[in-house]
């Protein structure tokens, strides 16, 4: 087995742990038996409303995170890297997605629903600063975030790999660089549907 098939079969692994894969290979099976395109517009539906329940889900956890428990990290952690193991599974391997095939052309749609994503990530992990990690240069003096300063501390990262607050122990760290691999390896990927968008609209020209 050769590398590339490797990351291939462990991503596609890695995405069954996310109840959509469950749902979406339903849908996909009732499209086999018949009435294609009802099935397939129904699994468009449903790609699109698990996203944005998730993006609606980040901004409540972003908001109300002084009344949740700190234990809540850990499946908010498993969305941000199903999120990058979904888009590395379209852009790379073309799977994970509502489509037929391996090859990807990527569409407006496609684009969009990955910036989603994108914020959502970063709304996920604001949250997960305001309850894990300890940094200096925080506005009120304090170590840990309030809801503005984990958003700023979030965004930071994810436009420009740097955190603004410095961390100061290893748990802190290993949560920026964690975040801060996640915005780097999200970044090529939306450069890559970009630029495989042009290339399309080139060739349509």
């Amino acid at each position: 087995m050769n590398s590339a098939l490797l990351v291939e079969h462990v991503i596609v692994a890695l995405f069954r742990l996310s109840p959509y894969a469950w749902v979406d290979a339903l849908l996909a099976r009732a499209e086999r038996r018949g009435e294609t395109d009802y099935w397939r517009a129904w699994r468009y539906r449903v790609s699109e409303l698990y996203i944005v329940l998730w993006l609606l889900a980040a901004v409540l956890l972003w908001l109300t995170h002084n009344a949740l428990p700190a234990w809540l990290i850990w499946p908010v952690l498993l969305r941000v890297t199903g999120i990058m193991i979904k888009e590395l599974g379209v852009i790379l391997f073309g799977r994970c997605k509502v489509t037929p095939g391996r090859m990807v052309a990527a569409t407006g749609r496609t684009i969009v629903l990955a910036l989603q994503n994108y914020l959502t990530a970063a709304l996920l992990m604001a949250f997960v600063y305001t309850q894990v990690g300890s940094f200096s240069g925080i506005p009120d003096g304090g170590s840990t975030f309030g809801a503005g300063a984990a958003l700023v501390q979030s965004l930071s990262i994810q436009f420009s790999l740097t955190p603004a607050f410095t961390p100061v122990d290893m748990t802190s760290w290993a949560l920026v660089i964690y975040h801060a691999g996640f915005a780097f390896l999200f970044s090529l990927i939306v450069i890559s549907l970009f630029v495989s968008l042009l290339k399309i609209g080139s060739a349509n020209d």
